[in-house]
């Protein structure tokens, strides 16, 4: 996370939440009490893992089914730990981890490595930290099922790839007046095909390259000073990891002065058996008609943004390769700052199910072997 990350919290707050302990400043408790208690009455969601009922419970807010971060530290084994340096707590471990920062009856700001989406909120609720049922299936490796009539949530763990991810960085000097933090994920495994490694690889390593090279030229240029450095790195998560596809999410982050820096957001998804970079049209082989219903349904969407946020002209239709990434969830259309709307709004993202945007039976990827 870059130093603009949003600051959260006190020490005994973070204890409180965790171990599910009300401990909540009076502040905090006059302006929210009443809606914590609105949400701590409504009926609890029974969790199992692995076929055991945990003695835990999840609530339903919104239509959204959130799970007790302390039940995923206790029956689930993910590590959670609380900083109290940066006021943070992270959930997970190994290339995806949470972050999660200002809990609120409201709503918390979490991101993954730094990248936040408009699909990501946890909450505070009667002294309880939790997040989304679908944080979890996105990018902790578990599946989660639910079941309305029941009021049910089965937890199991994923069956992601047999591949192995870790985290480069690329060698620059950083001093005074800038900072480079630029890194990629690169891709191992025994059973990977060497070339489709080779090429997977490649395209993310040249990814951070271009970063690299494009902030040395921006210093080249002059500009950077002590009082005011320039900065330049990037983040990234692994959006999907099954069934022979990997979809990988970097976010690049500069700062050449003025009053904000620059975020730019860009997925890519492969298929591991050769290391093809799939685009939208491989992923919705089974629907040929897919741009037209997208089209429309972007449009209402930008319409609708245009006078709640303003911005910059109507949306028309897609570019012919646009910018997406997978996850359990389904297809995640990425737009860029200022593209559609004011560096306010943050970038754009629209999340579809596979089941919107394909007929009954349609699987995404037909046609990519496993």
């Amino acid at each position: 996370m870059n130093k603009h990350t949003k600051k959260w919290g006190s020490a005994l707050l973070a204890a409180g939440i965790l171990a599910g302990v009300t401990v909540v400043p009076v502040s905090y408790s006059e302006a929210a009490s009443s809606k914590q208690q609105a949400t701590a009455q409504q009926p609890g969601i029974s969790i199992h893992w692995n076929g055991k009922t945990l003695a835990a419970k999840g609530v339903q807010v919104n239509g959204s089914t959130l799970i007790p971060v302390a039940a995923l530290r206790d029956s689930l084994g993910i590590p959670v730990s609380y900083d109290t340096k940066s006021a943070t707590y992270t959930v997970g471990s190994g290339y995806n981890i949470l972050y999660i920062m200002s809990p609120s009856s409201d709503g918390s700001y979490v991101n993954v490595n730094g990248i936040s989406t408009r699909n990501m909120d946890a909450k505070q609720i009667a002294g309880k930290l939790y997040i989304p049922m679908s944080l979890l299936k996105d990018y902790l490796g578990i599946d989660a099922q639910w079941n309305a009539a029941e009021k049910t949530v089965a937890l199991s763990k994923s069956q992601l790839n047999p591949i192995t991810i870790t985290s480069q960085s690329l060698a620059a000097t950083s001093d005074s007046e800038v900072t480079y933090k630029v890194k990629y994920p690169q891709i191992s495994g025994s059973r990977l095909n060497a070339e489709a490694q080779q090429a997977i690889n490649g395209v993310l390593k040249k990814h951070a390259e271009e970063v690299l090279a494009a902030g040395k030229k921006q210093v080249a240029e002059g500009g950077a000073t002590a009082q005011r450095p320039y900065e330049f790195g990037n983040d990234f998560a692994i959006a999907y990891n099954k069934d022979g596809i990997l979809s990988v999410i970097m976010q690049d982050y500069s700062y050449t002065g003025g009053a904000h820096g620059m975020t730019v957001r860009k997925g890519y998804t492969f298929s591991l058996s050769d290391g093809k970079m799939l685009q939208l049209s491989d992923v919705l082989k089974a629907n040929p008609n897919y741009k037209k219903f997208l089209n429309s349904d972007l449009k209402k969407k930008f319409d609708a943004l245009q006078a709640y946020a303003g911005g910059f002209g109507g949306f028309k239709e897609l570019a012919a390769n646009p910018n997406f990434y997978v996850t359990n969830s389904g297809l995640t259309l990425v737009f860029d700052l200022y593209e559609y709307t004011p560096y306010a709004y943050g970038i754009p993202e629209f999340t579809y199910s596979f089941s919107q945007l394909l007929p009954q039976g349609g699987k995404p990827f037909a046609g990519q072997n496993p």
